[in-house]
């Protein structure tokens, strides 16, 4: 089974075309996709802060419970504990049954992020963002390295390298959505922000923007590995 995480930007394009928009291809070959195939795509809180009460509410409560099986992404600071606590990523420790539409992301303790200075070239900063985030979440830098602070660290320098990019203001939790997500999932399907940052910093495998040229590659791919292997 395939453990994919849409984010917002996936995720409300088939809330969208539930509510019968128009203009939401091929998101709605998508859906109809994952309902037929064997997939778990857990909801989060990140969905929740995200949909801050508006009127996609219904479709997300309508269309997650078929493909999440009861399962929710854990808060990022519980799986950031079982980081520290396990010195790895482990996947049951990523999803828990414990989950509602009515809480949302806390992020209060991360806004610093959003304006933290980088300087040097990419690895440089990556260091910095490293050494930064160990020190506010009280993490021993020279201890083993931990998915959501190397994949944070990473989207850090990247996003401070981009200059011909106007920062925005989701940038910053996409930044932890993708953190959270991206070291347990075999599909993180994103925005183009994302999916870029992670491809140039070497965790780009997996990942998908929002761009239609993306999504018809996530429909091939997931099709190819559906795929009845052919006969002998």
């Amino acid at each position: 089974m395939l453990l994919i995480y849409l984010d917002q930007n996936y995720a409300s394009r088939i809330a969208k075309h539930l509510l019968g928009q128009q203009g939401h291809q091929p998101f709605d070959v998508l859906y109809e996709r994952l309902l037929s195939y064997e997939v778990l795509c857990p909801a989060s809180t990140f969905h929740v802060l995200e949909l801050r009460g508006g009127y996609l509410c219904p479709p997300f409560q309508e269309f997650f419970p078929k493909l999440q099986r009861g399962l929710w992404v854990r808060p990022w600071q519980d799986i950031l504990a079982l980081q520290v606590q396990h010195s790895s990523a482990r996947r049951e420790d990523f999803l828990t049954s414990e989950g509602s539409w009515e809480h949302c992301a806390d992020l209060d303790e991360l806004a610093w992020i959003e304006h933290f200075a980088l300087e040097g070239h990419l690895n440089k900063r990556v260091k910095q963002a490293r050494n930064a985030i160990c020190e506010d979440r009280k993490i021993d830098p020279n201890g083993p390295k931990l998915p959501f602070v190397e994949t944070m660290a990473r989207l850090m320098a990247f996003r401070s390298m981009n200059n011909q990019r106007d920062p925005r203001g989701s940038d910053f939790a996409d930044m932890v959505i993708a953190a959270t997500t991206q070291p347990y999932v075999d599909i993180l399907a994103t925005d183009r922000f994302v999916r870029e940052a992670l491809d140039r910093t070497g965790l780009g495998k997996g990942v998908y923007s929002g761009r239609y040229p993306d999504v018809y590659r996530l429909l091939q791919d997931l099709q190819d590995h559906f795929a009845p292997p052919a006969p002998a």
